[in-house]
């Protein structure tokens, strides 16, 4: 009898603890929330394959207004980014690896026959030339041997470079001309579904797009992204998996930003719109740590399949040294069309 009362003592007490926890939860949410995003990130600060870190993401505007950036005056109604503290896993000690296929990004090893002299004399005629004509041809084998994609057709290069401090990043500087060649560290998408239909008609011409459009379900921008010279230690590019948020899609899950006398039309052609992912639950990120140049990152940059694309970007790893090198990297990116079984 004793046994029976201390039981249905111990049973109450318990039904009254978690009904006094759920009070708690409901009226200091935000508490609790920054409490269990600050215990899983302590934990993962001593885990082997984590890090922690923070990635900036939409935030909004300043009148509710369109969003827009005026390169030529330095405008913008922005808000400045939503800094989202993560727990960073690194796909190196990840198994299975993630795929093109699957995830939407995968790492590889290549390595390239230019120097990283040659990868970055890409601003000069001749670095150009050399880059569109010998390693173009390599990223369209890398692109075409992992996907077997029928179609692969590179069309644009980026080098890019990052040393920065994140105190030294904001809207203050989204809007610089100088700016636009760094790392900024915002998700985003390089082409949501209208741009990236609008950048192969513009690419391939109205009748020849729309003839691939016809003949394939299913069409990206692929990159391949890879550092140039030393292994990257600072601003790691990172990839954030949204295959866990219930319907996720351009329409709902990006900002669109107008971009207004744009510097990047000469390099990459007309662009209607940015695109900037908004924050959600259900996001999990990965990382490549110490990131060699005989590596390369493949992704899924913009997708016919909302599924299958990848918002990705620079992001502030809480282990980078003081000392760490300045970021250099160079990306390839390529219209690439899908057999109908893909």
């Amino acid at each position: 009898m004793n046994s029976t009362r201390t039981l249905k003592h111990f049973s109450l007490i318990i039904t009254i603890t978690i009904v006094i926890f759920s009070i708690i939860a409901i009226s200091h949410k935000n508490f609790i929330f920054h409490t269990l995003q600050t215990t899983k990130m302590a934990a993962a600060a001593v885990a082997p394959n984590s890090t922690t870190g923070f990635v900036c993401m939409w935030n909004g505007t300043k009148d509710g207004a369109d969003a827009f950036v005026d390169y030529g005056s330095g405008n913008t109604n922005i808000n400045e980014p939503q800094k989202v503290n993560i727990v960073a896993h690194d796909i190196r000690h990840l198994e299975p690896q993630p795929s093109l296929a699957q995830d939407g990004y995968e790492l590889a090893d290549h390595v390239t026959e230019l120097s990283t002299e040659e990868m970055l004399a890409g601003n000069t005629p001749e670095g150009r030339k050399l880059i569109e004509n010998a390693y173009y041809a390599e990223c369209k084998k890398i692109i075409a041997d992992i996907t077997k994609a029928p179609i692969v057709e590179p069309y644009i290069f980026r080098i890019r470079q990052n040393g920065a401090h994140p105190r030294d990043f904001g809207t203050k500087n989204v809007a610089n001309k100088g700016m636009t060649s760094s790392s900024l560290p915002i998700a985003h998408v390089d082409r949501d579904r209208r741009t990236l239909r609008d950048g192969i008609i513009e690419y391939f011409g109205e009748e020849e797009a729309q003839r691939l459009f016809k003949k394939h379900k299913r069409y990206a921008q692929i990159n391949v992204w890879r550092g140039v010279d030393e292994v990257i230690k600072k601003w790691p590019l990172i990839f954030i998996n949204h295959a866990q948020v219930p319907n996720w899609d351009y329409d709902s899950h990006m900002a669109t930003v107008k971009p207004i006398n744009d510097p990047r039309v000469a390099i990459r052609g007309q662009k209607a719109q940015d695109s900037v992912l908004k924050y959600a639950d259900g996001y999990s990120y990965y990382y490549v740590s110490d990131m060699k140049k005989e590596e390369v990152l493949v992704f899924s940059s913009g997708d016919s399949d909302a599924a299958r694309v990848v918002p990705h970007g620079a992001f502030w790893d809480d282990k980078t040294a003081d000392d760490a090198p300045t970021r250099r990297s160079l990306e390839v990116r390529a219209w690439v069309f899908f057999d109908d079984e893909e």
